[in-house]
């Protein structure tokens, strides 16, 4: 493992925890025939751009599952293109910025991102961001607030249980970001979730990445 893995791994584990499991690999470094068959069925025709990125996600998430002390097995993808995780088993894979993050548990869902720390242009803040949460980010470089934002509400939609899985947008979600954490709040109900609901996650940024995290 490499320092860079490393750090990343470090990062990870401040974010969930003690019983969560997590795993770093870098994207590029590992060959397609990690991948198990069925796997490799999924990502045919991919560009190699997703098949690396893919396969670094898959090769994350069997460490995390090792070191549940469970056996290697493929991960297939579900219609949404989520992974589709051993029965009893919650977890949730990222990739960015040169990186795949993986994050596995006995129990409650979990949800993970990883994020290049830049900003977002401007035109898409307000597909990102409600009005409120852009008024509460107040001074600063709010192109990368925006990106954390971002960050953080794809975190709360990976952390979604299999058979109450909804599709939802960035508006029924608002966050408030702190220093090391930060709060959504549901505005209507998705899936599980209910109007009202707030979920509090963590949030880590470090060497231009933004690493965030919600354990239900």
């Amino acid at each position: 493992m490499t320092p860079a893995t490393a750090a990343v791994e470090a990062r990870l584990r401040r974010l969930f925890p003690v019983e969560v499991t997590v795993a770093a690999e870098p994207i590029g470094l590992v060959s397609t025939g990690a991948l198990w068959p069925e796997e490799q069925a999924a990502i045919i025709g991919a560009v190699p751009a997703r098949r690396a990125e893919f396969t670094a996600g898959r090769v994350a998430a069997r460490r995390t599952l090792a070191r549940l002390g469970l056996p290697p097995l493929a991960l297939l993808m579900a219609p949404d293109r989520a992974a589709i995780w051993p029965e009893g088993i919650s977890g949730s894979i990222a990739h960015a910025a040169g990186f795949a993050v993986a994050v596995a548990r006995q129990g409650a869902p979990l949800g993970v991102d990883i994020e290049e720390d830049t900003g977002i242009a401007p035109d898409l803040w307000p597909i990102i961001c409600l009005p409120d949460e852009l008024q509460r980010l107040g001074k600063g470089d709010t192109a990368r607030q925006v990106k954390r934002i971002f960050c953080a509400k794809e975190a709360v939609f990976k952390a979604q249980a299999p058979a109450s899985r909804a599709l939802f947008g960035h508006e029924i979600l608002s966050v408030t970001l702190a220093e090391d954490h930060f709060h959504a709040q549901f505005l209507t109900d998705a899936g599980a979730f209910r109007a009202g609901q707030t979920v509090r996650g963590r949030i880590v940024v470090q060497d231009g990445l933004v690493l965030t995290g919600v354990a239900v």
